[in-house]
């Protein structure tokens, strides 16, 4: 047997140091555990990730924001002392507090300290106007608001009189938040009403999808913990500024919806980067043209699908690995599907109505369906959407995709956004992804629009390049080769 070498004897003994039990400063960071409770099991919790780096990573940098910089231990004490705002506040377990803030630390201590005190957190979309968090902050029954000060013109009267509040001050001399993590009581985590049920609610994360109300998506411990990342994140997008980073910093992976990754391809610092990174795309399909346009960026794109309701990301795009084989061409089309189940979901299913498999042909249209730790608890208090949604032992998504022979899926519309054009069915990704290879085109929307002779057809919105002119006659034409006639 080969014995390890002097690096990895330092580290190790580097860690044990740390998690000597005659520590006294790991004290303070373990969950109190119940004699009865068996010693083979323990709750998912996503606290435990955080106390685990506290432990083993003390003193690197855990946040980043303007200029300040926190370690993983200060990080960790701030959630703690925001813990016991929170108990002063008299917030129990199982009470809702909600969130109304941009990416700045007080947003992600508050996606610790909710739960270390048995709440529900309830993130809001910054987006959303004052009448739509108004409706999600009732619905849920939310008693404490934590929001940010730029963001108090979406805070209404009703809100402010019948809500604990909190705020958030972009001033760090003048700020009441930071002055109430001062004088926060000292109780430590083994005080706190942890919860051990990690089939409880921790988060009601509100998607509005498309119909109606927003619908409260129950998610629970187990899922938050197994689907748990480590992200960066930026207030605002300053392309510039990205690709700085991207250059400078040793960025390994970021993340980012397509319209993104177009524009950071289009950006006038675009240049090919010496070292690949990974990019996690989501939010929208990616087409095969903007995988060739990142690709020649040493930017190397991974296709995610997933909604709200499976916590992000519930599937991935093919290991770039296995696909030299084929012809470039080929290659791009493929990584532009979405790919394959991640390891803790279920499989990906693509069903027809009746909730059989449909034919891996890569042409035969179902709904996407999802099982697995991934998968939400329910809607909040909306057992009628819960119902519509669960059916045949699995979540339906309302996306519509085909399964291709090597098992991939590929998104092909969402089935409210089929375009049924004298009764032809019409996807409106197909028709967008054969605009977007005009070289002149920067995006393209396409929408259903009424038709007296067809009832129905696709109508193209384009945005041209920087300088670029594209007329109408020139994409119609464009589509002639690309596609049917009644496409």
């Amino acid at each position: 047997m080969s014995q390890p070498s002097s690096q990895a004897l330092s580290r190790l003994r580097s860690i044990s140091a740390q998690l000597n039990p005659e520590n006294d400063n790991l004290k303070s960071l373990r969950i109190h555990r119940k004699t009865e409770q068996p010693p083979y099991i323990t709750a998912l919790n996503p606290l435990r990730l955080l106390l685990r780096s506290a432990m083993v990573y003390a003193n690197k940098t855990a946040v980043i924001h303007r200029d300040r910089n926190f370690s993983y231990r200060e990080l960790t004490d701030r959630v703690r002392r925001l813990a016991n705002v929170l108990l002063e506040l008299n917030v129990k377990p199982g009470d809702r507090v909600a969130v109304l803030c941009h990416n700045i630390p007080a947003a992600l201590e508050a996606t610790y300290a909710v739960p270390a005190v048995g709440a529900v957190l309830v993130p809001l979309n910054t987006r959303l106007a004052m009448k739509e968090i108004d409706y999600i902050v009732d619905h849920s029954g939310a008693s404490v608001l934590l929001y940010q000060q730029e963001l108090q013109d979406r805070v209404s009267e009703h809100v402010q009189s019948s809500l604990n509040l909190i705020q958030v001050s972009d001033d760090i001399s003048n700020d009441p938040y930071e002055r109430l993590l001062e004088s926060a009581k000292a109780r430590t985590w083994k005080d706190f009403p942890i919860v051990e049920d990690e089939m409880a609610t921790i988060s009601l994360n509100y998607t509005s999808g498309s119909t109606g109300r927003p619908k409260g998506v129950v998610t629970i411990y187990r899922g938050s913990y197994l689907a748990s990342l480590a992200m960066i994140m930026l207030n605002k997008l300053d392309y510039t500024y990205i690709w700085k980073q991207l250059k400078e910093q040793g960025v390994t992976h970021y993340n980012g919806a397509p319209t993104v990754q177009n524009e950071l391809c289009n950006h006038p610092d675009a240049s090919r980067l010496h070292q690949p990174i990974r990019c996690f795309v989501g939010g929208a399909a990616l087409s095969s043209t903007l995988v060739q346009r990142m690709r020649a960026l040493n930017l190397e794109p991974i296709q995610v699908y997933g909604l709200t309701e499976t916590y992000g990301p519930a599937t991935m795009s093919h290991d770039q690995s296995l696909l030299k084989q084929y012809s470039e061409e080929q290659q791009f089309s493929m990584m532009a599907r979405q790919g394959y189940n991640s390891v803790i979901q279920d499989e990906i299913r693509v069903l027809d109505s009746n909730g059989v498999d449909v034919k891996a042909d890569g042409k035969t249209i179902g709904e996407i369906c999802t099982s697995g730790n991934q998968t939400m608890a329910g809607y909040y208090n909306d057992p009628v959407e819960t119902q519509k949604s669960f059916k045949s032992g699995v979540f339906w998504t309302g996306d519509l995709a085909v399964r291709h022979s090597d098992g991939s899926i590929e998104i092909v519309d969402r089935s409210k956004d089929v375009i049924v054009s004298g009764g032809e069915n019409i996807s409106s990704i197909e028709v967008e992804n054969a605009i977007i290879k005009l070289q002149d085109i920067s995006e393209c929307a396409i929408v259903g629009g009424p038709d007296e002779k067809w009832g129905e057809r696709p109508y193209a919105f384009v945005i041209p390049k920087s300088g670029r002119i594209v007329t109408p006659d020139k994409v119609i034409a464009h589509c002639r080769c690309e596609l049917a006639g009644y496409k």
